[in-house]
């Protein structure tokens, strides 16, 4: 066995190759921000202490990239995603010391950077990718101070758990697993003065935030509650929680997944336990939530800082398991960024790209605009929460202003809806593009809007110029 040193150099060159790889096929990626993304940027160019769907720091991060990069490119939105997930994967390698000896985590931090679940987040900027640097850092300190109490780890413990959150709410698996190991590993706990002292600096860190919500009417918290959790609503949605099962196994990859719930049947104690409750609740949770309702596959994302310590763990002495692991991931860090790079090369039966829902969505705002400004129309607006968030990406330099438009009855619906709502009846014609029938009557139809392929192909867009008082 390689000594320790050499395990963590081979680790950090690994991390630092891979990452490299990333961030060279970022600059030749070919695929349009997602929805999301270009919603995500848009908060970015409105700095604030929270947003309507999440709270502010993948704003903050976007807009000190393209801002130090002098440019609002895809590439540029995007840079701060594979490099967020190298600082993870060594997050993790110092986490895993607190627990594991030095071979183990070398290999944890190795088995992150090339899971599944981050070659797809270095590919794309989204705020589990901004939150899970805090994680693995709270994860590290909260071993720490098991080992030596103090109270500059308390504190520096609390500031990770509050700047995760004001990443994403999903932070608070933390202090849930931390509960949990708190009442099951009585010998793992924290001195409850330090625990305090945490949870003072973390409320500290996230007050902003909360008095955001209270000034605008819990916008956040009700989306997280009404429409992404949908508590309250209980289907009992087997298949669904079945494919949210395997999507965590191809998320961390099938032999890691196994090794993962294997640790479940061999009785863990001590430290492996302590890890166990940072991540199997996790899944368990989210798992629980898919089967009452729905469940993204990255809803468990936190799961993921903890489970790869343990995978190395359970498998030092499996190697043989580890590399081929090890080895099947690669395959996928890979090529999912040449996919990204060559959109057009794999097809379904459809004839689309697969990746067809990243493709054509700045083709269609640009065509919008020609189509408008053709009719002398200077306002462009939708209800298409995805079509008003690429109007705001590709025609911000545009002399267009931009409108949400809010039906009869609709619930604020999106941070376009809650902040760019258009003032009715209208003063004058707007140009208005969505894919059901006008909102009003008169209105003038300005033609199809029919990209070859992506996103909006065969969709049925329309552009209307929409009358005044309308």
């Amino acid at each position: 066995m390689a000594s320790s040193s050499d395990a963590l150099r081979a680790a950090w060159l690994f991390i630092a190759v891979v990452t490299l790889w990333r961030v060279a096929m970022l600059w030749v990626n070919r695929t349009d921000l997602f929805v999301d993304e270009a919603q995500y940027w848009a908060w970015g160019q409105h700095l604030d202490w929270g947003y309507f769907s999440k709270p502010p720091l993948i704003g903050w991060v976007i807009r000190a990239v393209t801002d130090i990069l002098g440019a609002d490119t895809p590439f540029a939105v995007r840079l701060a995603a594979p490099l967020f997930h190298m600082a993870t994967a060594l997050a993790v390698i110092w986490a895993a010391r607190a627990f594991v000896d030095a071979w183990v985590a070398a290999w944890a931090g190795a088995i992150y950077v090339a899971m599944p679940l981050i070659s797809i987040g270095s590919n794309l900027i989204s705020t589990d990718t901004i939150m899970l640097p805090f994680f693995a850092l709270a994860l590290g300190l909260y071993g720490r101070l098991i080992e030596r109490p103090s109270a500059m780890r308390a504190i520096a413990l609390g500031a990770a758990i509050g700047a995760g959150l004001m990443a994403k709410y999903a932070m608070v698996y933390f202090v849930l697993c931390a509960g949990l190991v708190w009442v099951l590993q009585p010998a793992q706990r924290v001195r409850l003065r330090d625990a305090a002292l945490s949870g003072g600096v973390a409320l500290m860190v996230f007050t902003p935030n909360i008095l955001w919500n209270l000034r605008n009417d819990a916008q956040t918290v009700r989306h997280l509650v009404e429409e992404n959790a949908q508590v309250g609503r209980v289907d009992l949605n087997w298949g669904g929680a079945l494919g949210f099962v395997l999507e965590q196994a191809v998320a961390f990859g099938p032999l890691l997944f196994v090794a993962l719930f294997y640790v479940l049947v061999r009785r863990p104690r001590g430290a492996e336990l302590t890890l166990l409750l940072f991540c199997v609740p996790i899944i368990a949770i989210v798992t629980g939530q898919a089967l009452a309702s729905r469940a993204f596959g990255n809803w468990a994302a936190t799961a993921y800082i903890a489970a790869p310590i343990l995978a190395a763990s359970v498998l030092q002495n499996r190697r043989g398991v580890l590399m081929i692991s090890q080895v099947l991931n690669m395959l996928v860090v890979l090529a999912l960024p040449l996919l990204a790079a060559f959109p057009d090369a794999l097809r379904g039966a459809d004839d689309q790209p697969l990746l067809k829902r990243y493709l054509g969505l700045h083709a269609v705002s640009e065509m919008a605009a020609l189509r408008a400004a053709e009719a002398g129309l200077t306002t462009l607006s939708s209800h298409e929460r995805a079509l008003l968030a690429d109007f705001f990406y590709t025609l911000d330099d545009s002399n267009f202003d931009l409108f949400a438009w809010g039906r009869e009855g609709d619930k604020i619906g999106s941070w376009y809806h809650a902040e760019f709502l258009i003032a009715r009846p209208l003063s004058a014609p707007i140009a208005y593009l969505d894919d059901d029938p006008p909102p009003c009557a008169g209105a003038r139809d300005l033609g199809a809007i029919e990209p070859e392929y992506g996103a909006w192909a065969g969709r049925g867009l329309r552009l209307w110029e929409l009358p005044a008082g309308c």
